[in-house]
Order: structure tokens, then sequence, then C-alpha cells
């Protein structure tokens, strides 16, 4: 039976800059290395198993290994995690115990994205259900470890939010496969094929696609919660308050199509931390969905923020980056529209990092300039909509693009879906741009 190597540390949102990593091992394990995109970062020969890693401030999805080795050197252990790609608000692990014929017990480790404790758990071995101690550890009946046998946890957080673990330990199985499906944002010419099959290339192997579909859109909008560069361009009366759901033609006039919703995303960060590990988040608050056909583009580009923070500095690029991540786990068509106005940007990340960023996970961002033309930006091609007329001329570059996406299902892994290439002669292209 293989030793079996977990991590204690898991980055559930986007990751850059210096970050400390904890790694758990059986007895088994005399050294351990860690690999970022397949580079060595660090190199472990004791207990703890712990290193303060570099990831630099390039947002591209990579894995990070941890690979464990007995006294030979050679590998009997090995855990993978993918970063900067979306992943659930928590995570749990489930950490063995070893003892002279295998497990005698597992502790329950757990990462939640605000540092929410648990509100319960529960273990199952085997289908039946084992006592959990307050230190969230379960000790095993007595086993015949050369059969399999199947260990699941669940642990509801005070959020809410719930998180489930199954592994498969003993006789020849390490762990659980799964086979995974996952959606692949492409665009679709008007004359493309009625059949999808064999469309979408894993190099020069053709990979199962198993549908391509429709599916409404939903747009991210970035603003600065003062809306007086909105308004000074769009709304210089403050027409749109006393036009809210009334048949004022301007609330109309610059609308997405009906299958489209809107939300703003506040890039006002709150953060979270958890004293105990010295880790933070930061997390933006955004707002309920709208239909662009029934309010308008004017409306809510207008729109009021409701919270406190409209003096606090802003975190465009940062915001952009969590805005890529969060439509890219919606399985929607999608896009992110960042609206400049007169402040500046006091964000970790820079533009052209988060731009290259949306380009890798294949999330199409217009940035749009409310207070007249940029030519020199940061951003790159930036389209001034101080103007209702401009805002018209630029929703409609948006809409055309929303019109040609399409999700196809691939029986590939999240990191396999971004370096697909599409088949010329199936009237499809990919809109990730992964490097090899």
């Amino acid at each position: 039976m293989d030793s079996r190597v977990i991590f204690l540390t898991l980055f559930l949102g986007i990751t850059a800059g210096m970050q400390s990593i904890d790694v758990q091992t059986d007895d088994g394990v005399k050294s351990l290395r860690m690999l970022l995109g397949g580079r060595e970062v660090a190199a472990l020969t004791q207990r703890p198993w712990h290193a303060v890693v570099d990831f630099g401030h390039d947002l591209e999805p990579r894995p990070l290994e941890a690979i464990g080795y007995d006294a030979q050197g050679r590998e009997i252990g090995r855990a993978t995690q993918i970063l900067n790609l979306p992943r659930a608000a928590a995570e749990l692990e489930i950490a063995l115990q070893s003892g002279p014929l295998g497990p005698v017990g597992a502790d329950l480790r757990w990462q939640h994205l605000q540092f929410k404790q648990p509100k319960r758990a529960l273990f199952t071995f085997d289908r039946t259900s084992l006592k959990i101690d307050n230190n969230y550890h379960v000790q095993f009946p007595q086993t015949d470890w050369s059969h399999p046998h199947l260990i699941a946890a669940e642990m509801k957080f005070r959020d809410g939010v719930i998180a489930r673990r199954e592994i498969v330990v003993g006789g020849a199985v390490a762990d659980t496969a799964q086979s995974e499906v996952t959606p692949v944002l492409v665009t679709v010419a008007a004359n493309a094929p009625a059949t999808s099959a064999d469309c979408l290339l894993d190099g020069d192997r053709a990979v199962r696609t198993a549908a391509v579909e429709k599916p409404a859109a939903l747009v991210y909008f970035i603003r600065d919660p003062d809306l007086s560069d909105a308004a000074r361009a769009l709304d210089p009366r403050r027409e749109m308050r006393r036009a809210y759901f009334n048949s004022n033609l301007m609330l109309r006039s610059v609308s997405l199509d009906s299958d489209t919703t809107m939300r703003m995303l506040w890039p006002i960060p709150k953060k979270f931390a958890d004293t105990e590990t010295q880790r933070a988040t930061l997390l933006f608050d955004s707002t309920s969905d709208a239909s662009s056909s029934t309010i308008g583009l004017v409306w809510f580009i207008t729109r009021a923020y409701a919270g406190g923070y409209s003096e606090a500095p802003l975190q465009l690029a940062d915001s952009v980056a969590v805005a890529g991540l969060r439509s890219m786990s919606e399985s929607k068509r999608r896009a992110v529209v960042l609206l400049l106005g007169r402040r500046g940007d006091a964000s970790f990340n820079d533009a052209r990092a988060v731009r290259r960023y949306l380009q890798t996970i294949g999330v199409p961002l217009f940035v749009w300039s409310l207070t007249g033309p940029r030519p020199d930006d940061a951003w790159g091609e930036v389209d001034d909509v101080s103007t209702v007329d401009g805002l018209r001329t630029a929703s409609e570059k948006l809409r055309e693009n929303l019109k040609g996406q399409r999700i196809a299902w691939v029986d590939v892994d999240p990191l396999t879906a971004l370096r697909l290439r599409a088949d010329p002669r199936c009237g499809m292209t990919t809109v990730a741009q992964f490097a090899k």
C-alpha cells in the first residue's frame, strides 16, 4: 500500500507572492520535494514538511505537487493541487495515522476561503459511522488492510458551506480515481458543422466531447463604488433613478441580449484572516444578477453602491482576476467588463498580468473608459464609453462576442482543458490561450 501525502495548506482562490505550505505524510516518507509547475521549489529531508515558496506575480494556472520518497529515494506518495482555477469555497482532507499493519485512525483537515469554523462533521468507514472527537480525530476499527476500504467524511461550516472527501485505502488501491467532465469556452462560426465529435484536440489526439451547448450568458462588471464618473458620463441629470423600471426609452436604449444577465463586482476588498496560520484572503462583494433586457446598461452602470467603502483604495486588477475566476466556475457564456474612471489602482497584481491571466483561462475581457479615450493605458485596448453613443458601440462588440460563444463539455481535467485546440475544419475556436 502506497504512502499517503496530503496538503494541509490548500489554495482556494487567486494565489501569488510568498506562500507558506504545510504537508502531512505517513511514516514511510523520509524526504519530500515540492514542485510548482514542474519546477522544484523545495527539497525537505525531515519533518515538519514545511516550506515558504515564492509563487511570483504570474497568475498562470499550474500544479503544485508534493512528492514523498522512502529511505531508498523511491517515490511512494504524491499530492497535487491546481492553483488559480475554480475550486470550492471549502475543501476537506483525510489525514491517515499510520500503524504497524496499516492506518489506525485519521484526522480531518480543512480549509475555508473565509476561515470559517466547522459546525459539524460526519465520518464513515465502509459506510459505518465512526465517532469523531473534539479534535476531529477518528479511531479505526481493527481492519484487514489487504482489501480496499471506503473512507468518507463530510464537514458543514458555520456559513452553511459543505465539504466532502472520499478515499479508498487498502489492497492495491491508494486513492479514488475520478473521471472529470470539464466545460470549455469556444466560439463557433455560423457555418460550423452540426456535429462536434473529434473537434477538440489535446495535441494530435481528439478528446471526447459530451455536448456543445449555448447556455445563458453572465457578464461581470467592475466599477468604482463612487458613481461620479459613471453618472457624469452616462446620466448627468440623474434620470436613471427616476426612470427605474418605467418606459423611459433611455433605460432600454442600450442593452444586451435577453439571455444575458449582469453582475457588479465592487473593487473594494474585505479581508478575512486566520491568526493561527497567519494566512489571509481578500474577497470582493458582488450584486445579485440583473437582466440586461429589462434594466439596460445605462441604469446598471450608474447604480449606487450600497456599501460604506467608497473612499477606500480601489483594487481594480485584483477584482478583475477574481471576476474572471468566478465567471469561469459558472459554466456559462461569459465576459468581464472593467469600467475605468479617474481614480487609480492599488492592486497587488498589475493590469498586464491580469489581462494575460484572463486570456489564459478563457474569459473575454473588455475595458471601458468613463472619462474619454485612453490610448496608452496599461490595460491595452480600451473602449471610450464616456457618452451613451460610445456605450452603445462598446456594448455591440460585447454582444457579438457573447453571441458566438458556446460551452463544450469535454472528458479531460481542468488544466488539460485549457490546452485544448480546435480542429480548424470544425468552424470552432477555443478561447483560452494557455501556453504549451
